[in-house]
């Protein structure tokens, strides 16, 4: 008789099921795929519009190595390699970031992201091995595990590749684990904006075509948590899981079209999606 797998939790303050070794491969994965792709670009590619309005694929890449260079900063005690103003405005802050890297070459920005790529490996790799126990401040004004704070920055290179990809005609595909990562720090973060207020959603997700078909958001006093659920049934809200990620973070249709609902709960998952955008 079989046995169903053990569920897997994505916590604020306790990180991942196993401890970080998880985020670790899924940066491993997105990185190699991402760098690999891009070297490979005809350069036509890189003046391509994509998903994001005012950016051409290489703009994209550029943010992707900005974000790159604030995780090295964070890892390792260093200040940003280029001006940050408190405090963050997601519609503002990355493109006044951008203005540093001003007439870079393409080949100038894919080398500095290499090298920051390979720096970062080594930066996870250390923290993995001490593992500090004390929160950090997260990037949606919460305290959170330090690998929390990283699969930020991977969810963020996550999305963006499909903002490229997406807008050539493409849909990028990734490895179970690291979509499982992607997905559940994407539901972890449209949960947080609810919690500044105290207002946490409490909800289970079905979404077609992810690792583990149902996902349950919750908290455990002011920590959210995004646990996998088995058996699959019963879900209050469902939707096919790319285009559910993108919805919660600001892309194609409102996450109530999505989930074809307007359960209250929608309207608190909402919220990432109108602060970021």
């Amino acid at each position: 008789m079989g046995h169903d797998p053990s569920p897997v939790v994505l916590g604020e303050r306790e990180g991942m099921t196993g401890g970080p070794g998880a985020v670790l491969a899924a940066f491993r994965s997105q990185r190699h795929r991402f760098l690999t792709t891009v070297a490979a670009w005809e350069p036509s590619a890189w003046h391509a519009p994509t998903r994001c309005a005012l950016w051409s694929a290489h703009d994209v890449v550029r943010h992707v190595r900005d974000v790159a260079a604030l995780h090295v900063a964070r890892l390792g005690g260093a200040s940003a390699p280029f001006e940050v103003k408190e405090p963050f405005s997601p519609p503002t802050s990355p493109l006044e970031w951008l203005t540093a890297s001003a007439g870079q070459t393409p080949e100038e920005t894919l080398h500095e992201l290499e090298l920051l790529v390979e720096e970062e490996a080594r930066l996870l790799e250390h923290r993995a091995g001490v593992d500090p126990p004390r929160p950090v401040a997260g990037q949606l004004r919460r305290q959170v595990h330090w690998s929390v704070a990283s699969a930020h920055t991977l969810w963020d290179a996550w999305m963006h590749e499909r903002d490229i990809f997406l807008a050539m005609g493409r849909e990028p595909s990734c490895p179970e684990g690291e979509f499982r990562v992607a997905l559940m720090y994407g539901l972890l973060a449209a949960a947080a904006p609810g919690g500044w207020e105290g207002r946490y959603a409490h909800t289970t997700v079905a979404l077609e075509g992810s690792p583990d078909g149902v996902y349950e958001i919750t908290h455990v006093g002011d920590s959210i948590r995004v646990t996998t659920v088995s058996p699959p049934n019963g879900a209050e809200l469902s939707g096919p899981a790319g285009e559910v990620l993108d919805s919660l973070a600001g892309r194609g249709p409102l996450p109530r079209e999505v989930f074809a609902s307007s359960a209250a709960v929608v309207d608190r998952l909402t919220v990432l999606r109108e602060v970021a955008t």
